[in-house]
C-alpha cells in the first residue's frame, strides 16, 4: 500500500504515526545576505542600497566570529558560536548552578522596643517628701547601688526609734521585727548595718538604685509629696532591646522558633544584623490583621534605639537547591531563561523554570543541570545576537516556496491525514453517512506536531487553517456546518496540494475540484465527479 493510499474512511484515525521529533530541512541555500544596518529587518539576496534609507548593505554573515546553527528539533532558540576575541570584548564571565541553601523570604515591618525585662521601677512603700534628689533628668546613667534620692517620712523615722529600741533592750526578737519592718518599708540592708553601727535615727532615709542602666522615666522632683505605691522612676537597661515585628496573618503559620532572621535599619545602612525568633504572640491584631513576632538583639553599643524603624526578613522553608545568580537570569515574553556557554564559543538561550528567589540566588526547577556552564555578565548581548539572527533564519524560512520544504517521510504521512481527513468528510457526504468526530482526532493534532518545525514557513497558515476547518467538522451538528467545514479544509489544503506537492498527490489520484455553481472546493480520488455538495451540481478539476 503507497503511503497515500487512503484507509478506509471508518478507519481513518486508528492507525497514525505519531512522531516525537521533527527531522531537520536541511540546507534552505548556501548564498550571501544582505541587510541595512539601521533597518535589519530588509534582507536582500544580492549587495546594493536600502531602499529605506539609501545606506550601503552589508553581509549577514561575519564568517568565523559569529555563526548560526540550525533551530533545534524540539523547538529551542538557536545556537551561535562567537570567536574567542569577540567573547572578551564583550566581558562575558561564566557562573555555574551550585545547589545553594535558601528559602522563601517573608518581608515585615518591624520597631525597635525596650527590653520589658530589664525594666526596673522605683515605687515609694512609705509615705514622705523627697529631700534630696540624686537624679535630676531622664538619660541619667545609674549604676546598681547608686544613690537615687533621700526620704523624710514620720513613718521611716518611728521605724528607726523602735529598731533602736530594740538594741537598746538586747531584745533578739525585737531586733529581728524591728529590721523586717524596715525592710519592708524598703530600706536597704546597709542602711540597717549603719544603723545598728551608729545608733542615731536619721531623718533622710537614702534609696538605693537595685539595677544598672538609663533612667527613662523620672516622675518627682526634690520636695515632691510621695505616696506608699506611687512609681518615682524607671530605670531601664539597653544592653538588650526587643524589635516587635508585624507579620502578616497568613504568613505567621511558616514561622517557628527556628527560624532564621535577618534586620536592616534605616540607621545602619549597608549593615544586617541576624538573630532568631524570641516569641510569638498568640493574638492577631483585628485591625490590621497582623501577628507579632518578638526579636531579642544585644545593643551593647547603643547602636538601636527604642521607637527606630526595622526592615524584618524571616527565611522560611529552608532547603538546598540548585540555582543561579540573579544577573544571570533574562526574562523574556516566554518566561525566565539563562544563556548556556557549550563550549568552543558555542552559546544558547535556554528557557528555564524557576522557583524561590533569596540572597541574590534563584531556584531552577527544570532546564540546567549541575555541571553546565551559564553566562553570568554579559549574556543580554548574547541573547540579542541570538534572537536577531535566529529572526534573520525565520524570515528566510518564510520565503522558501512550499515546494522547496523538505519533509521527511514521517512528516508527509502527517501531512497526508490532513488531506485524509478532506476525503473523509467528502465520502461521509456522498455516501449519507454520520462524521465521527473521534475519527477526525488524530488529524486535529497534526499542527502541534508539526508546528515547532513548520510554522516559521508558509506551510504554517496551511496547518493553522486546516487545524480549525477540522475542529469546526468535529462540531457540525448538520450537513450545511459539514459542507463549509469540509470547503474550509479543502481550501486551506489548496496551495500545498496545487503549489506543494502537485504531482505527489497527482500521483496517487487524488483530485481537487470546484462546485462550479457556487466555487465550494472538495477532494475525492479518482477522476469521476461525485459532488458532495447539492444534487446535480457540476464539478471542475481544479489545476
Amino acid at each position: 500500500m503507497t503511503p497515500i493510499q487512503l484507509l478506509n474512511p471508518r478507519m481513518l484515525g486508528i492507525v497514525l504515526f505519531l512522531v516525537s521529533s521533527v527531522v531537520g530541512a536541511g540546507e534552505e541555500g548556501d548564498s550571501a545576505k544582505y541587510t541595512c544596518p539601521m533597518h535589519p529587518h530588509y534582507i536582500a539576496d544580492e549587495m546594493g542600497s536600502c531602499p529605506i534609507c539609501g545606506m550601503d548593505l552589508v553581509k549577514m554573515t561575519s564568517g568565523p566570529e559569529l555563526a548560526v546553527e540550525e533551530e533545534d528539533t524540539d523547538g529551542e532558540r538557536a545556537a551561535i558560536t562567537i570567536a574567542p576575541e569577540t567573547i572578551q570584548n564583550m566581558g562575558v564571565r561564566y557562573a555555574q548552578p551550585e545547589a545553594t541553601v535558601f528559602g522563601r523570604r517573608i518581608r515585615a515591618y518591624g520597631v525597635v522596643a525596650e527590653n520589658e525585662r530589664l525594666r526596673s521601677e522605683i515605687s515609694s512603700r512609705v509615705a514622705g517628701w523627697i529631700e534630696s534628689l540624686a537624679v535630676t533628668a531622664v538619660g541619667d546613667k545609674v549604676k546598681r547601688g547608686n544613690l537615687l534620692y533621700r526620704l523624710f517620712s514620720p513613718d521611716l523615722v518611728a521605724a528607726q526609734q523602735d529598731y533602736l529600741s530594740a538594741l537598746e533592750r538586747q531584745s533578739a526578737n525585737r531586733i529581728q521585727s524591728a529590721a523586717i519592718r524596715l525592710g519592708a518599708l524598703g530600706v536597704s540592708k546597709s542602711f540597717i548595718a549603719t544603723l545598728r553601727k551608729k545608733r542615731s535615727v536619721v531623718e533622710q532615709v537614702p534609696f538605693y538604685a537595685s539595677a544598672d542602666g538609663t533612667l527613662s522615666d523620672l516622675r518627682v522632683r526634690e520636695g515632691t509629696y510621695v505616696r506608699p505605691g506611687e512609681t518615682l522612676a524607671v530605670i531601664q537597661d539597653y544592653s538588650t532591646v526587643w524589635i516587635n515585628a508585624a507579620v502578616a496573618e497568613k504568613d505567621l503559620v511558616a514561622i517557628n522558633s527556628t527560624t532564621q532572621v535577618r534586620i536592616m535599619l534605616p540607621n545602619l545602612p549597608g549593615q544586617v544584623i541576624e538573630t532568631s525568633v524570641d516569641y510569638i504572640h498568640p493574638t492577631v491584631d483585628r485591625s490590621s490583621r497582623t501577628g507579632t513576632v518578638r526579636l531579642q538583639l544585644d545593643n551593647k553599643d547603643n547602636r538601636l534605639r527604642p521607637g527606630a524603624y526595622a526592615d524584618v526578613l524571616f527565611e522560611v522553608g529552608l532547603d538546598r537547591r540548585l540555582a543561579v545568580p540573579d544577573s544571570a537570569l533574562l526574562i523574556g515574553a516566554d518566561g525566565p531563561y539563562l544563556v548556556v556557554a557549550l563550549g568552543n564559543g558555542r552559546f544558547q538561550p535556554r528557557q528555564v523554570r524557576t522557583g524561590l528567589s533569596s540572597g541574590g540566588f534563584t531556584e531552577v526547577v527544570e532546564g540546567i543541570d549541575r555541571d553546565e556552564r551559564i553566562v553570568a555578565s554579559g549574556q543580554f548581548l548574547i541573547d540579542s545576537e541570538s534572537a536577531l539572527r535566529e529572526s534573520f533564519q525565520k524570515l528566510q524560512r518564510l520565503k522558501l516556496e512550499l515546494a522547496d520544504l523538505n519533509l521527511s517521510k514521517a512528516q508527509m504521512a502527517m501531512v497526508d491525514h490532513l488531506v485524509d481527513a478532506g476525503l473523509y468528510l467528502h465520502e461521509a457526504l456522498a455516501d449519507g453517512y454520520d462524521v465521527d468526530p473521534v475519527q477526525l482526532q488524530p488529524a486535529l493534532e497534526i499542527r502541534d506536531l508539526l508546528w515547532p518545525k513548520f510554522g516559521n514557513t508558509r506551510l504554517g497558515p496551511v496547518l493553522d487553517n486546516a487545524n480549525h476547518a477540522i475542529a469546526e467538522a468535529q462540531q457540525a451538528r448538520t450537513e450545511s456546518d459539514l459542507r463549509n467545514a469540509l470547503h474550509g479544509l479543502v481550501s486551506a489544503l489548496r496551495p500545498w496540494m496545487l503549489d506543494g506537492r502537485k504531482d505527489y498527490y497527482h500521483e496517487k489520484g487524488v483530485r481537487l475540484f470546484k462546485d462550479v455553481t457556487d466555487g465550494r472546493l472538495w477532494v475525492q480520488q479518482g477522476d469521476q465527479v461525485f459532488s458532495p455538495y447539492l444534487d446535480g451540481s457540476k464539478g471542475a478539476l481544479v489545476q
